[in-house]
């Protein structure tokens, strides 16, 4: 289970983002963090991957304490994270992504878990060979999660998995999201798309001038009044 409490961060002197920010997520869970642009959402993923050093509060996953760390002993953690700059590495192969976010693995497992990402996308197969760089936006989307699920991760990350890319695509990654709902993996997701976001999600929190003003199931902030007016365009 993710636990954050009373997490506060920025970037400096008179730039703080986050304002006492609470919020858990528990085993096999979904859950997304929904608000306007600049509201703190990727600041809040930054924190908990440990991009962003002025933090205060607390961030524990499964009972460790991830504040403090290190992005690689976050990771070491079993956190996995999907920037909104995807972060695939351009200049080496789709296969060699995929190798490098098994590493440390056996070659067997690997092995076997590139085959169930392919199957999971089976556009990466036909592009096993090229050179990150060369495939399309949503291509590299797709190879990012892939990459990040290599590692089966206890939680995973997303931040705004389906920005600039075309509706098809944007659908294909959310029945992912959808199906990996209540494995062992937990989902942190962040994401511009309201409506989509809350469809799938278990939980989720609306967070406003980086504080959380709702929180609820996926469901219920559908039918929420504010949410509707601030963010579906309901009136």
């Amino acid at each position: 289970m993710l636990e954050i409490s009373k997490l506060s961060a920025g970037y400096g002197p008179g730039r703080q983002v986050l304002r006492d920010v609470s919020l858990r997520a528990q085993q096999g869970a979904l859950v997304s963090v929904v608000g306007a642009n600049g509201a703190g959402k990727s600041t809040l993923l930054g924190a908990i991957f440990g991009f962003v050093s002025r933090c205060t509060g607390r961030v524990d996953l499964a009972g460790t304490a991830l504040l403090g760390r290190n992005t690689h002993a976050i990771a070491e953690a079993g956190v996995r994270m999907v920037p909104e700059n995807r972060g695939t590495l351009v200049s080496l192969s789709v296969m060699e992504n995929l190798q490098l976010g098994g590493l440390g693995l056996p070659k067997a497992e690997i092995a076997a878990r590139i085959e169930r990402q392919l199957e999971r996308f089976p556009r990466l197969k036909e592009r096993l060979h090229q050179r990150a760089g060369m495939l399309s936006g949503g291509e590299q989307q797709m190879l990012a999660i892939s990459r990040a699920l290599m590692a089966a991760p206890k939680l995973l990350l997303l931040d705004e998995p389906s920005q600039g890319l075309a509706p098809v695509v944007v659908e294909q990654i959310f029945e992912l999201l959808a199906q990996l709902r209540g494995s062992d993996m937990t989902i942190l997701l962040v994401e511009q798309d309201v409506g989509l976001s809350l469809e799938i999600s278990d939980y989720a929190y609306v967070i406003e001038k980086g504080c959380v003003t709702r929180e609820g199931t996926g469901a219920s902030l559908l039918e929420d009044p504010h949410v509707q007016e601030a963010f579906l365009g309901v009136s």
